[in-house]
C-alpha cells in the first residue's frame, strides 16, 4: 500500500472517531437536566434525581425538588412539609416584617450567620441583630440568640453584646441555610397554619425565610416562613404517595 493510500485511509478513520465523539456528546448533553434551586447550594449528596417511594425522597438534602423555580412552573411533586412548631419569644416578632433579618452572615464575627444555625450538641440556634437606636438600624454589634433543642423545645433566648465571646459556636459541619420559593404545606393533625404573608401566586407556594438540613438527621429539615417568628420541624416527602 502506498503512502498515499495510507494517508486517506487515517484521515477517513480520524474523520470517523471525531463523528463518533460528537454524538456520544450530543447523547450526553440531551438528557433531562437534574433541578435546581432552593438549597441546591449546600446539597452535600450526589446528583440523582428523586425516587418515588425510598429513603430518597423524604432526606432532607434533597430540599431542591421542593423548590418552585419559576412563576408558571407547575407545583412541584415534592413538598416541604411541617410537622411541628416552636414559637420563639416576643423578642423575634420583628422578623414576620423583615424577614432580611435572618440571611446574610454577621458582619464583625467570624463564621456566624443570621437565621438558623446548628450547634454540635445538635441544638438550632436562630440568631437577628437587635435594632439599635442611637442608629436607628439593626446592628450585628448586638445579636440575640435563640437555642432550640432536637424535639423543638426552646431551651434559651440570650442577647449577646460585642464582642460575644460566650456566644455559642456554630458546629462546622452545619449546614448552611437558604431561602426562597418551595412548596409547603402542614401535615395533617399538626395545628400549624401557615400565615397568609408567606403565600405566593399558586396554592401551597409558601416564601421559606430560612431553611437548614439537620447535620445529624437527613430526614429533618428546620425551617422559618415569611409572617412568622416560630421555628418549624419538617421533612421532604412526594405528595400522592
Amino acid at each position: 500500500m502506498t503512502h498515499r493510500h495510507r494517508r486517506r485511509h487515517t484521515a477517513v478513520a480520524i474523520f470517523l472517531l471525531l463523528g463518533l465523539v460528537a454524538t456520544l456528546t450530543a447523547c450526553s448533553e440531551g438528557g433531562t437536566p437534574l433541578p435546581t434551586g432552593l438549597g441546591a447550594g449546600s446539597d452535600r449528596s450526589s446528583a440523582q434525581g428523586p425516587v418515588g417511594g425510598s429513603s430518597q425522597a423524604e432526606d432532607a438534602i434533597k430540599l431542591r425538588y421542593a423548590a418552585w423555580k419559576g412563576r408558571g412552573q407547575t407545583a412541584p411533586d415534592y413538598a416541604v412539609v411541617l410537622i411541628s412548631e416552636t414559637q420563639l419569644p416576643s423578642e423575634y416578632s420583628l422578623v414576620k416584617d423583615e424577614p432580611e433579618l435572618l440571611s446574610g452572615s454577621v458582619s464583625g464575627y467570624t463564621g456566624v450567620r443570621r437565621g438558623l444555625n446548628q450547634l454540635q450538641d445538635r441544638s438550632v440556634t436562630v440568631t437577628v441583630p437587635i435594632f439599635n437606636e442611637a442608629r436607628s438600624d439593626y446592628s450585628d454589634d448586638a445579636l440575640l440568640i435563640a437555642t432550640i433543642d432536637q424535639q423543638g423545645a426552646l431551651l434559651s433566648s440570650t442577647r449577646y453584646d460585642w464582642p460575644a465571646a460566650d456566644r455559642p459556636e456554630p458546629f462546622d459541619l452545619a449546614r448552611k441555610a437558604t431561602d426562597g420559593y418551595a412548596r409547603v404545606v402542614a401535615a395533617e393533625g399538626s395545628g400549624i397554619t401557615i400565615p397568609s404573608a408567606a403565600a405566593g401566586d399558586r396554592p401551597e407556594k409558601v416564601y421559606i425565610t430560612s431553611i437548614m438540613g439537620d447535620a445529624f438527621d437527613d430526614k429533618l429539615l428546620w425551617a422559618m416562613v415569611r409572617g412568622s417568628s416560630s421555628v418549624y420541624k419538617a421533612q421532604i416527602q412526594k405528595l400522592g404517595e
